[in-house]
């Protein structure tokens, strides 16, 4: 247990609650409400003062992890010197289950934090170096514009459907700035065949391509509009909305190239990186979405530790004399980074033209995959033979 004095707070959106103690036990000052501004907080720091100076002790600050909202309070307080520990929220629902009344308020969760700092072996939330803390908030604000932009995507070809049908048969990608270019120009078959070849040629240009392949794509491009059958209902309107989702798609992708920039930017701050990106399988992404979520990787003594941050260790039921034979992985972890080593794996495993990316990875792959099946090979000669 625990012998520190400590401010514990229960975090929401605009207005918290927080609660002093000596020691455990201890009361110094009863549940209070405080809002979050510079006022309040600064009237927290000055309690925290007093506090030290009674207990000759420098006072920790306790939280449960509340997401955005905990982060601007965590940082103030490290900023001013105090230790922050930041609680998983699976630890004090677990000390609410303890309870035999069923009773969840503001001032009483303060008072369940504080007694999971001191009962419990609360670790110390991990302070991310300056230049990774700036690179996983790339890496997080990346993710979320990519799936923005794989929607825009979605609606794109949806709209295109009813605009240009046979429009896709031409370009193998169709959110090339060249391919967004002619259908932004002639968003519909009958716009198309109403433009003369040049224009046609005009429009293809910006791809840089060479004049037989200018001339081979006007060619397909007739071709695809005299045999498209659009939706000629509403047409306008869908005209409209197809233009607005081609802005969009231009717009996102500028604004994911900028973030990849940035994020290349400041992972090459760290030594991590080239190594990571060296691995067959881990692309710039992908490497420095791991190195945002990790961090130092000497932070964790063991790989099972790190693979438990990931998500990725199995879970674990056995109840007397029963124990589970399926069991999946935790999922508890850091779903950023768990889908970064599994897209890295999908790629490294990857059975290619000059064979796998990734043959270390290939091999063991290889080989669980071979234990597995003869597994099951096994099981059912059993079964057969149970049977027969």
């Amino acid at each position: 247990m625990k012998d520190v004095p400590v401010l514990s707070i229960d975090v929401s959106k605009s207005k918290s609650y927080a609660t002093m103690f000596r020691s455990y036990g201890d009361m110094y000052l009863k549940p209070f409400p405080f809002n979050h501004c510079p006022t309040d907080l600064d009237y927290l720091t000055s309690q925290l003062v007093l506090l030290e100076q009674e207990t000759g002790k420098k006072p920790s600050v306790v939280m449960e992890a509340t997401g955005n909202y905990s982060k601007p309070i965590s940082s103030f307080f490290r900023e001013n010197g105090y230790n922050v520990f930041v609680i998983n929220p699976l630890q004090t629902h677990a000390q609410k289950k303890k309870s035999v009344r069923k009773v969840k308020t503001d001032p009483i969760d303060t008072n369940r934090i504080a007694q999971v700092f001191y009962l419990d072996d609360s670790p110390l939330e991990y302070c991310y170096e300056p230049h990774i803390l700036e690179l996983r908030n790339l890496c997080r604000q990346y993710e979320s514009f990519n799936n923005l932009y794989t929607e825009t995507q979605n609606k794109y070809r949806a709209i295109l459907d009813l605009c240009f049908p046979k429009f896709e048969l031409v370009f193998s990608h169709m959110r090339s700035p060249t391919a967004l270019n002619i259908l932004s120009l002639f968003p519909s078959p009958a716009d198309l065949l109403a433009a003369s070849r040049s224009e046609l040629l005009e429009s293809l240009k910006p791809a840089r391509k060479s004049r037989d392949w200018n001339e081979m794509k006007v060619d397909q491009l007739i071709m695809a509009a005299k045999e498209s059958l659009p939706f000629n209902q509403a047409q306008q309107s869908s005209v409209r909305v197809l233009r607005s989702y081609i802005d969009l798609l231009l717009s996102q992708q500028k604004i994911l190239a900028d973030l990849r920039a940035q994020m290349i930017y400041w992972a090459n701050l760290s030594p991590y990186y080239a190594l990571l990106y060296s691995i067959p399988g881990v692309g710039e992404i992908t490497a420095t979405t791991i190195l945002a979520e990790i961090g130092d990787i000497e932070r964790f003594p063991s790989s099972k530790q790190l693979v438990a941050f990931a998500g990725l260790d199995p879970s674990v039921f056995e109840s007397g004399n029963f124990k589970a034979s399926k069991n999946r992985i935790s999922k508890r972890g850091s779903s950023y980074l768990r889908k970064a080593l599994y897209q890295a794996t999908v790629a490294g495993i990857s059975n290619r033209q000059g064979g796998p990316l990734n043959k270390i990875l290939y091999a063991f792959y290889s080989k669980k995959l071979a234990e597995a099946n003869r597994l099951k090979l096994l099981l059912l000669l059993l079964l057969t033979n149970l049977l027969g």
